[in-house]
């Protein structure tokens, strides 16, 4: 899975953001404002990435445990599945 690429990641003054550009953007209209973790993941998503790929890179950056992480990362996937701004 990936994001689509009419997904386009941006940050101004620190806050981090993704939009919906071209035909997608008839679909989804709105602002995606990230949190840290979440931008994480999203940079992740610009490429090919399988839910463990996902989560063997987040615990390699963050201190948590895999439990914990999984289910963040699963979360992620389904809101941005529900979205559909996934490839």
């Amino acid at each position: 899975m990936k994001l689509k690429d009419e997904i386009v990641l941006g940050s101004i003054d620190g806050k981090d953001f993704a939009i919906a550009t071209g035909a997608l953007s008839n679909k989804f209209k709105g602002i995606i404002n990230n949190n840290p973790t979440a931008n994480f993941i999203f940079q992740l998503l610009k490429t090919e990435q399988s839910e463990d790929s996902i989560v063997e890179a987040m615990l390699k950056k963050y201190d948590a445990q895999e439990d914990d992480i999984r289910a963040d990362v699963k979360e992620i996937i389904s809101q941005l599945s529900e979205l559909d701004i996934l490839e």
